[in-house]
């Protein structure tokens, strides 16, 4: 009986260490992000649909890269076939407002922003058509650039069943919009 009451007090000690541990999750990447880095992604994410709401289709799809998947996650700019196919889909789909929902940090290579954008706003009883856009933020050589979240390089989301999102923002109205 002895020897069963120190494995179940071990136990105990043994699942208290490793608690503390699974709660923190970070990565050591996100444990050195600070509000600026989560201010300078918002800026990137602000000019680039300020670039769309006025039409400047071109200009929006500049600041665009890609990860290179064979390499070592390297942003890499978009080529010429790559940025017509992004302004053919940027003037397809009108955006009249968006908001940021959230902003998840990983890893310099990967991470995460969400944003529901406004198709057409809602009239009478009819609620507004929104969409979901993604960007994956990269963090390179001192700045954030933002590349295409693009299931058929790999890319796969980051927040999954409900997991934490590192940056929530519900309440954010953006420079001049709406909310």
């Amino acid at each position: 009986m002895l020897v069963a009451v120190f494995f179940v007090l071990a136990s105990c000690k043994g699942g208290e260490k490793k608690q503390p541990e699974a709660a923190s999750g970070e990565t050591a990447f996100e444990q050195q992000v600070s509000g600026q880095d989560t201010a300078a992604v918002e800026a990137l994410v602000d000019r680039f649909f300020g670039y769309v709401m006025d039409k400047q289709y071109a200009e929006a799809a500049a600041m665009l890269y890609r990860n290179d998947m064979d390499d070592d996650q390297t942003p890499v700019e978009l080529d010429n076939e790559e940025m017509d196919k992004v302004c053919g889909m940027l003037e397809s789909v009108p955006m009249v407002d968006y908001k940021i929902e959230y902003i998840k940090f990983s890893e310099y290579y990967s991470n995460e922003v969400l944003c529901r954008v406004v198709i057409r706003e809602a009239e009478g009883d009819m609620p507004p058509i929104t969409t979901k856009m993604y960007f994956k933020p990269v963090s390179y050589l001192g700045n954030w650039v933002l590349c295409l979240t693009n299931t058929a390089y790999g890319d796969k989301g980051l927040i999954r069943n409900g997991k934490a999102r590192d940056t929530s923002l519900e309440s954010r109205t953006r420079p001049g919009g709406k909310n």
